[in-house]
């Protein structure tokens, strides 16, 4: 079964690997994601981010632009094997040509530093998503996850209280302009609702599950759900064993496919059966995976299906629903 995943940390990844002199291939290496893998795995698409930690010290803006000339590199490096997807006309070409599809996104808005023009020039260089936040405050809103942060105190409090600035507002407008995807994964339970009441367009929560299932921060509330599943949003069903368990002791957590069932099952029921996609977070998230890479996912597949869904519901969750909702709103 085909294969469209909605977020990634890959290039984050294989960067990192090169500044600690452990340079990776990208057609096979130690990681989650790489060519061989996404062929085993079926792959149609993978949305691929430009993954910044604002923590980190460095310039966000270079790191960003860093990310996105390797995965230009990739683009030239495969060329047989790899279409770049940038348009409507791109996904038509996708469903015929053969290529693994590659889209390139931003996972935290904070590298445009607040400034419009930056933003459009990402679009520009091909980015076609973007989350407003990653885990930290931002000139455009603030994330669920703040400082001081622990599970310890399980379940930690939501963010109910610290939204979008006035510019996240106008780069949410700019965004739905350029017809860039609003991604709102790590963003503030109030800053979706800001989003769900100031956008025009539909928008994504790239990599993100059900809270109701389990009550970590950075899940989806069960009306999250029902009102995304009324404007046509998508939601990435994400891989990580801290969304999926929602086991008390926070010390061993596991990624089962039992639990993305549950999950699954739970965002059907709030949002409809053409609100789910996969966002596995591959390469950025670690622990005890039953799916713990891109070959992986005939495993889920088969388990989803054994779980009781639908060929049909689990098509539209694999790639069915992304390639409709980018077509339309590219």
């Amino acid at each position: 079964m085909k294969v469209w995943d909605l977020h990634c940390d890959t290039l984050y990844a294989l960067l990192e690997a090169e500044k600690k002199g452990e340079p990776r291939r990208f057609d096979r290496n130690d990681g989650m994601m790489d060519l061989q893998r996404m062929k085993q795995g079926d792959y149609l698409l993978q949305c691929f981010a430009c993954f910044v930690d604002l923590g980190e010290g460095e310039d966000p803006l270079v790191r960003a632009l860093q990310e996105a000339d390797r995965f230009r590199q990739i683009l030239a490096a495969y060329p047989d094997d790899l279409l770049w997807v940038r348009t409507p006309a791109d996904i038509d070409r996708l469903l015929t040509d053969g290529r693994i599809g590659a889209m390139l996104t931003v996972e935290e808005g904070g590298v445009c530093k607040d400034d419009p023009a930056v933003l459009r020039t990402f679009y520009e260089l091909g980015v076609r998503m973007m989350t407003l936040t990653w885990n930290h405050k931002n000139g455009l809103a603030e994330p669920n996850v703040m400082p001081g942060y622990s599970e310890d105190r399980w379940p930690v409090a939501p963010n109910t209280t610290g939204g979008l600035t006035r510019r996240g507002f106008e780069f949410v407008a700019e965004m739905e302009r350029l017809k860039m995807i609003v991604d709102v994964s790590h963003l503030s339970d109030a800053g979706i609702w800001d989003v769900l009441r100031c956008s025009r367009r539909p928008f994504a929560a790239s990599h993100s599950n059900a809270r109701s299932c389990c009550p970590h921060l950075r899940n989806l509330t069960d009306e999250m759900l029902a009102a995304m599943g009324d404007r046509g949003c998508l939601v990435g069903l994400n891989y990580c064993p801290a969304f999926l368990d929602d086991s008390a002791d926070r010390t061993h957590l596991v990624s089962r496919v039992g639990d993305m069932a549950r999950h699954l099952r739970r965002l059907i029921d709030k949002g409809g059966e053409d609100l789910v996609a996969l966002g596995s977070d591959f390469d950025g998230i670690g622990g005890e995976l039953e799916i713990a890479g891109a070959q992986d996912l005939p495993r889920l597949a088969e388990g989803l299906l054994a779980a009781g869904f639908t060929e049909t519901q689990v098509e539209k969750l694999f790639w069915r629903n992304a390639a409709r909702f980018f077509h339309d709103n590219l």
